[in-house]
Formats: structure tokens, C-alpha cells, sequence
């Protein structure tokens, strides 16, 4: 199967790195940057938990046209740049070329299907992976933390499709299941994500800062019962959701959420396809969110100060040079 993963992020690069050292055919596709240069010249540094290091040669280009023959297209981009990539790369994908999102977020499947337009015929695969990953530095991409990985899709990709892209990311170290009700697991991470990220980001701390501090933790459990009564609205219930942040929050203490970074380099968060998400289905379901509304503002407001700052920083930084 010829793989391209679009998106030379931590978990783009990640991906990439592991079905090449799989022996996968995969080319890595994303826009230019200092991280795509040297994946180009002298391939990827991957550095395990155990802080061993490879490089890892992974075919990389920023053209689009890199997906061209793929029998899988994987999404791992910021939810807000779903509709550019996929105009990109519209032109060059196959009837039968099937995409896996595994993105952050709700409506992904949809902001896709919008943006391939009406009638194409390209299945498309939604998923949600636990695998962990951070770009220390242009280049370089720590695999932080591993978990299973679950896409589903309906009835667009056949069963035996399912499978098969189930079992290469499985092969290549990714453990994956084809499960039925995906949307659950969508809800579960958005409610996981909603609880840590967004607080994490607020207070400019590592996700263990949600378990040491009671009344962080009582926000958080706040946030994911929450977003649980959403879920329960349309039809999930997501049992034990508190547990289920907690248990997060205990495996990845360490981590800084992607949240954080994004506000920390002045880049634009994921706030509209999380906590936006979360408040557009709650209103038209009559499910009173307060919390959420509230972290949502201030995570809103902390992204403009944030881009604000760094544009001025490299202004000056300009200047000076």
C-alpha cells in the first residue's frame, strides 16, 4: 500500500517515520519549512522514550503532487487547515485513494467531505490515536508516549479496507483497531482534550499540574462532565469521563499540551474544532455549558495576545538584524 501523510508536524513526522521504518512506501507532504528541509536533506531524528536516537530517511516534498499514487492519504494537520490541504491535493488523488483523518476535533469527516465537493468519490476514514509526539527542534521528533490508535468510517470504506489500513499501522508500531462506533471514541477525546488542553494552555503548565493542584482538578473534572452531558445529548454516553481525563493526565504528566506550544510559538490553536465544537452542539441541544464558554473566551483571547506578541517579537528581531 503507498501511504502519504500530509502534515510534517510531531504526529505527521511520527507517523512517517514509523511506517518507513516499517519498509512502507510513504511520502511525507507539507508545507515549507526549516523541519521539511532537513527531512529532506538528511532525514528525520527520532528520539525514543528511552532517548535512543535514529535518523530515519523519509521521502518529503512540498508539493502536492507527492500524493499522487497513494492508496492512503493520512490528515494529521491543524483542523483549521483541513480545507486549504485538501484543494491542494484534491487534483492528484485517485477515485480510490482513501483518507484517514486522525485529527483533533469535531466534524472533521464532514470538513473534508465539504471540501473534496459533491459527488467525490474518495471514502473517507475518521480515527483518534493516544501516540504522543513533540518536534524538539527542526528535524527532530520525540515519540513521547504510545496508545492505541481506532478508526471507523461508516459504510464509505469497505470493511476490507478498514482492515487493512488496521493492520499496516499496526505493523509498522501504531497499534490499530477497526471499531464500529467511532464516534464515541471522537467524543471521548474531544472531552479529554477539552479538560486538559485548554487549561494546560491557560496556566502555561505541564499536564500534571490538573492532579496536584485540587482546584485544577476540580476544573478539569468540571470541563469533562460537561462536554459528557453534550455527548450524552446526541446519543453517547462516555461513562466514567473523569477517570478516563485522569488516567490521561497520569500517563502524560510530563507533556506539554499541543494547546500550550501553539500558544507558546504564537501559532493558531485548535480552539473552534475543540471547545468551539463543543459550545455550537451544546447550544443547539439546549445543554448548558458555562465552563466551557468561559475557557473557550479566554483560550480566544490568549491566541490573538499570543500571535500578537510573536509578530511583534519578529518585527524587532527584523529590525535588529
Amino acid at each position: 500500500m503507498r501511504v502519504a501523510v500530509v502534515g510534517a508536524g510531531a504526529m505527521g513526522s511520527l507517523f512517517a517515520a514509523r511506517l518507513a521504518l516499517a519498509g512502507e512506501d510513504v511520502t511525507l507532504v507539507s508545507r515549507p519549512s526549516p523541519h521539511l528541509e532537513i527531512i529532506q536533506q538528511a532525514g528525520l531524528t527520532l528520539v525514543e522514550n528511552d532517548g535512543s536516537r535514529q535518523a530515519v530517511p523519509i521521502p518529503a516534498t512540498r508539493d502536492p503532487i507527492g500524493v499522487s499514487g497513494a492508496d492512503l492519504v493520512i490528515l494529521l494537520i491543524k483542523a483549521w487547515a483541513t480545507a486549504e490541504a485538501i484543494s491542494a491535493i484534491r487534483p492528484y488523488l485517485s477515485a480510490a485513494t482513501v483518507i484517514l483523518t486522525l485529527q483533533n476535533g469535531l466534524g472533521n469527516q464532514q470538513a473534508i467531505r465539504d471540501a473534496l465537493g459533491d459527488g467525490a468519490p474518495q471514502p473517507i476514514l475518521v480515527g483518534v490515536t493516544s501516540q504522543a509526539a513533540l518536534r524538539e527542534t527542526p528535524g527532530v521528533v520525540h515519540h513521547a508516549g504510545t496508545g492505541p490508535t481506532r478508526i471507523g468510517g461508516g459504510r464509505e470504506p469497505s470493511e476490507t479496507m478498514r482492515r487493512a489500513v488496521a493492520r499496516l499501522l499496526t505493523a509498522a508500531g501504531i497499534p490499530t483497531d477497526d471499531v464500529t462506533n467511532i464516534e464515541w471514541w471522537i467524543w471521548q477525546k474531544v472531552a479529554i482534550n477539552v479538560a486538559i488542553n485548554g487549561l494546560t494552555a491557560l496556566m502555561g503548565e505541564a499536564n500534571g499540574a490538573l492532579l496536584r493542584d485540587d482546584e485544577l482538578r476540580l476544573a478539569a473534572r468540571t470541563l469533562a462532565n460537561e462536554v459528557a452531558a453534550v455527548a450524552a445529548s446526541q446519543g453517547f454516553d462516555l461513562g466514567d469521563i473523569v477517570l478516563a481525563v485522569e488516567e490521561v493526565v497520569a500517563a502524560t504528566a510530563a507533556n506539554r499540551s499541543s494547546m500550550l506550544r501553539d500558544l507558546e510559538t504564537g501559532s493558531r490553536t485548535e480552539v473552534e474544532a475543540i471547545h468551539f465544537a463543543v459550545l455550537d452542539v451544546a447550544a443547539v441541544a439546549g445543554v448548558d455549558v458555562p465552563a466551557t464558554r468561559v475557557v473557550s473566551a479566554l483560550l480566544k483571547h490568549r491566541e490573538g495576545h499570543a500571535a500578537r506578541q510573536t509578530t511583534d517579537h519578529t518585527r524587532n528581531r527584523n529590525v535588529l538584524v
